[in-house]
């Protein structure tokens, strides 16, 4: 069963050009991306939800929504200040809900199921596993 997409997508270098928070100035005129937008639209036209979260600031919303409009994006919310990261970090997602995690690169296609390793908390059964290798009681 399909379960509804809950999307949250980032902006810059997600949807558009990368154009780092030091250069306002761009982010009015933004390339999006060849194929974002008609992704995006039809996950909406299907009954998900987008809700862009990105790490401009809030003194950028104008800016941000006005650009939004006038490409012509759906969307259901805008969430500002995301905590932004350097090379060499990630952003974990806890939830106590079913996450799905896609990191964008490049390309706007259908989403394709893949066997990739994951990090994940330790389940009762990991912990009698490691017991019993430990030699554990």
């Amino acid at each position: 069963m399909m379960c509804k997409k809950i999307l949250l997508c980032d902006i810059d270098g997600t949807i558009c050009e990368d154009i780092p928070n030091e250069q306002v100035e761009l982010m009015a005129t933004a390339k999006v991306f060849p194929d974002a937008k008609d992704r995006l639209d039809r996950w909406h036209r299907d009954g998900d939800e987008i809700h862009f979260f990105t790490s401009r600031t809030e003194d950028m919303r104008e800016v941000t929504e006005t650009w939004l409009r006038e490409n012509g994006f759906s969307y259901h919310t805008l969430i500002m200040d995301k905590p932004r990261i350097k090379d060499g970090e990630c952003y974990y997602w806890i939830d106590n809900k079913p996450v799905k995690g896609v990191t964008h690169k490049g390309r706007w296609t259908e989403l394709v199921k893949k066997n990739i390793e994951i990090e994940d908390f330790a389940t009762q059964a990991d912990f009698d596993k490691y017991k019993d290798i430990e030699g554990g009681e």
